[in-house]
């Protein structure tokens, strides 16, 4: 099944910020919609390999590429004239990113209102923020409509165009629909919701409880424990939505729910892998650098364990990764820890 684009659509000339795995694949994507895409990274042997092969070697090997998904040398250049920008960065550099987007916000198309999007997952870092929404807010002028995209969509299968969907979430009631019609075609279901919060907290906390599966899977609990430490995953991560303002039905929809399952139990997962490693008993930094990305979970399992002990919000999963990660504590160990909790019902 492929990417159509409808004879409707009003063809857009897009700046795409990051070409790693899944920058790359939303950069096609977008172009097989028909858009011109200007993609462009930090990293110029990627952007010189893209456009020598019109494939992503490093990162998504055997995907050809679209002919318009092009990659640019510098950020002026693929900023220049374009009213539409997609950043897909790691979360620990988006602030980074807005800062030098917001520096060249002259050079687009002054006829149109500026759109940035991210498809970013993780909390606000080096920053006084928690969501990356404030770090935009804080960094970009008030005219910039400001949108997230989230759901379950491995790269690679967001590249070959299968079916997949999202949620969009802006506060700009004008421009939502026609920000999601952007994205939208016959393999790619876009739905669009005015809560940033948590389509942002969804896409940020399913990495830690990705990681916690994972452990269980290495540890040899089985596919029971797996469900357990979704169900139970899923609840604290609405826990934290609703104490940061989000929205239950959100967390119950693509970018909560959905993503979460993705992750905990797709083999494509980053984050699910260095779980698997950890509970077979694995150094974590032979871990990371077998699989030979980023992966978010790491920094979002410290965040989301900071954001959730200033709120006062009952994590015990990401209490336990956090614990792992950052303390030394054995898997073993923590899910002891995490049994001997009991039931509860919060």
């Amino acid at each position: 099944m492929s990417h159509e684009t409808s004879a409707k659509r009003q063809v857009q000339t897009i700046a795409m910020i990051g070409a790693g795995s899944f920058g790359t694949a939303v950069g096609a994507w977008l172009a097989s919609n028909g858009h011109q895409v200007r993609i462009w990274d930090i990293d110029m042997s990627v952007i010189n390999d893209l456009n020598a092969h019109h494939c992503n070697t490093r990162y998504l090997p055997d995907c050809p590429l679209p002919k318009n998904l092009v990659g640019f040398e510098t950020l002026d250049t693929a900023m220049a004239d374009c009213s539409i920008i997609v950043v897909a960065v790691p979360s620990r550099v988006f602030h980074i990113a807005l800062t030098n987007v917001a520096q060249r916000l002259p050079s687009m198309d002054t006829a149109k209102t500026p759109i940035l999007i991210w498809a970013t997952k993780g909390f606000a870092h080096g920053t006084n923020n928690e969501l990356l929404s404030e770090v935009a807010d804080e960094i970009l002028p008030d005219h910039v409509v400001k949108a997230v995209i989230s759901g379950p969509s491995f790269a690679r299968e967001v590249v070959v165009g299968l079916p997949s969907g999202y949620h969009l979430a802006s506060k700009s009631e004008s421009e939502i629909e026609t920000i999601a019609d952007v994205f939208r075609n016959q393999v790619s279901m876009v739905y669009t919701t005015d809560d940033m919060i948590g389509v942002q907290v969804g896409g940020a906390t399913k990495n830690v409880i990705a990681i916690a599966a994972g452990i269980s899977d290495g540890l040899g609990f089985g596919i029971n424990a797996r469900c357990l430490m979704i169900t139970r995953g899923l609840a604290e991560m609405n826990r934290l939505n609703v104490a940061l303002g989000g929205k239950t039905e959100t967390m119950m929809g693509l970018s909560g729910l959905g993503d979460m399952v993705l992750t905990c139990s797709g083999d494509l997962s980053r984050n699910r892998r260095l779980g698997l490693g950890l509970g077979q008993g694995r150094k974590i930094d032979d871990v990371v650098a077998e699989i030979g990305q980023e992966i978010e979970g790491i920094q979002s399992a410290r965040e989301t364990y900071e954001i959730g002990t200033r709120h006062e919000v009952f994590m015990p999963i990401t209490t336990e990764v956090y614990r792992i990660l950052y303390e030394g504590k054995s898997p073993l160990d923590a899910a002891r820890s995490l049994m001997a909790i009991g039931p509860t019902l919060q």
